[in-house]
C-alpha cells in the first residue's frame, strides 16, 4: 500500500520519539523568554507529594542593620515592596568591643522561611484520522509538532509572566501621569526605570550575570552584569524615541547582545522584547505596557528545559479500543509539568507606562 505523509505505523520507538521530543522542546524554546530567568532549579518531587518546599535566608546583614525586612513580601501586595535599605549607624563598632574577661553579649540573628508551591500538568492533543495519515501529503509529524511547540511556548511563557507581573517587588506606575509624562517614549519612563534600578538595589538585588540559555538544553548564558527590563515587541519602534534610550547598534565592540535585546534605558535596564510581555489594549491603538524588571536569582522553578522536561505525546491510529472499533482515529500531543515560586519578589520590579502604536 503506497502512504503519503507521514505514516506512523504502530508507534514512534525510542530513537524517533527522542527525535520528536527533542523537536518540541525546541520550538518551545524558541517561543519562550520569561523562563529563562529563573535561575534556581528544583527536581519534581516524584513518588512524594505534588508539593515543591523552598527555603531562604533573610540575610543577617538585613536582620541587623536593615529599616525594612523583606520577609512581608508577599507579591500580591505591591504596598509592601519598599526597598530594605541598609545602613550602619556612628560608632555601632562599639557595641561589639570585647571587654577584658568578657565575651560580650549575642547580637548575631538568623532567620529561615519556608515556602511551597503546587507542580501540576499542562497539556493539549488533536486527532488525527485514518484519511490525513493516508492521504494528506503536507500532514507530518514534524509540522505538528512544530505547530504545537509554538503554542505550547506562548503558553508556558505566558504562565511566567503571570507570576513575575504579581510577584514583582516594585512598582513605578506613571500611566496616569498625563501627555508628557506617561508614554514609554517620555523621559518620565527612563526616570521610573532608574528608579526600580534603585529600589532593586537597595532591596539586595544584584545585577543579572547569567540567564537560562535559549536552547533546549539546559545550560546559561552570561550576561554582562546588568538588570534586565522585557518589554512587549509592539514597542520597540516607540521605545526607541525616548531621549534616554541607547539602541544596541552603538553597544560598545564586543558586548554580548542577548536574545531579542533592542537597547538600554536610562543606562540602567537593558531591553528586550518579547510577543508575551505584558500588554493591555485600551482601544483606538493606545495601550497599557508593563516592563518586568529583573534582578538575579529571584524564582525556583521545575526547569522545562532539558531532557524529559516536554513529551511528545503519540496514540497510534487504532488504539483506541472500543472506542474506535474499526481503528480509524489517532491522536498527537504534548504534556509538560509547571512549578515556580519567587522565593525574593524585592528582585523583581514592573514599570506600567501609555503607548500608542
Amino acid at each position: 500500500m503506497a502512504y503519503y505523509g507521514s505514516p506512523l505505523g504502530d508507534g514512534l520507538g525510542v530513537e524517533r520519539q527522542a527525535l520528536i521530543d527533542k523537536m518540541l522542546l525546541a520550538n518551545i524554546s524558541e517561543n519562550t523568554i520569561f523562563d529563562r530567568f529563573a535561575t534556581m532549579q528544583k527536581p519534581l518531587p516524584l513518588k512524594e507529594s505534588k508539593v515543591l518546599e523552598f527555603e531562604k535566608w533573610i540575610r543577617m546583614k538585613d536582620l541587623m542593620l536593615a529599616e525594612n525586612l523583606n520577609q512581608q513580601f508577599t507579591g500580591n501586595d505591591i504596598t509592601v515592596g519598599e526597598e530594605t535599605l541598609i545602613y550602619t549607624p556612628d560608632n555601632y563598632y562599639e557595641d561589639f568591643v570585647l571587654t577584658e574577661g568578657s565575651s560580650g553579649s549575642s547580637k548575631a540573628k538568623m532567620e529561615l522561611i519556608r515556602t511551597s508551591t503546587t507542580v501540576f500538568p499542562i497539556g493539549d492533543w488533536m486527532p488525527y484520522t485514518e484519511e490525513l495519515e493516508m492521504f494528506h501529503n503536507r500532514w507530518t509529524v514534524q509540522e505538528t509538532t512544530k505547530q504545537m511547540g509554538e503554542v505550547a511556548g506562548s503558553v508556558i511563557d505566558g504562565f511566567y509572566r503571570d507570576l513575575y507581573r504579581s510577584s514583582a517587588g516594585h512598582l513605578e506606575d506613571i500611566s496616569g501621569d498625563g501627555s508628557g509624562n506617561d508614554s514609554i517614549q517620555d523621559q518620565a519612563f527612563a526616570n521610573a526605570a532608574k528608579k526600580i534600578y534603585d529600589r532593586l538595589n537597595l532591596s539586595g538585588a544584584r545585577p543579572v550575570k547569567q540567564i537560562m540559555t535559549s536552547s533546549p538544553n539546559y545550560g546559561t548564558t552570561p550576561v554582562k552584569g546588568s538588570f534586565l527590563g522585557v518589554i512587549h515587541m509592539i514597542c520597540e519602534n516607540v521605545i526607541r524615541e525616548n531621549p534616554d534610550f541607547v539602541p544596541v547598534e552603538q553597544y560598545a565592540a564586543g558586548t554580548n547582545v542577548l536574545d531579542g535585546e533592542i537597547g538600554i534605558l536610562g543606562n540602567v535596564v537593558r531591553v528586550i522584547t518579547s510577543e508575551n510581555a505584558p500588554l493591555t489594549s485600551d482601544g483606538g491603538g493606545d495601550y497599557t505596557v508593563e516592563m518586568l524588571v529583573f534582578g538575579a536569582e529571584h524564582t525556583a522553578h521545575v526547569p522545562i528545559r532539558g531532557k524529559g522536561s516536554v513529551n511528545f505525546v503519540f496514540q497510534a491510529i487504532g488504539s483506541g479500543g472500543v472506542s474506535d472499533p474499526l481503528k480509524r482515529v489517532g491522536t498527537v500531543g504534548w504534556k509538560a509539568w509547571l512549578g515556580a515560586k519567587t522565593l525574593y519578589p524585592e528582585r523583581v520590579g514592573k514599570v506600567v507606562a501609555k503607548m500608542t502604536y
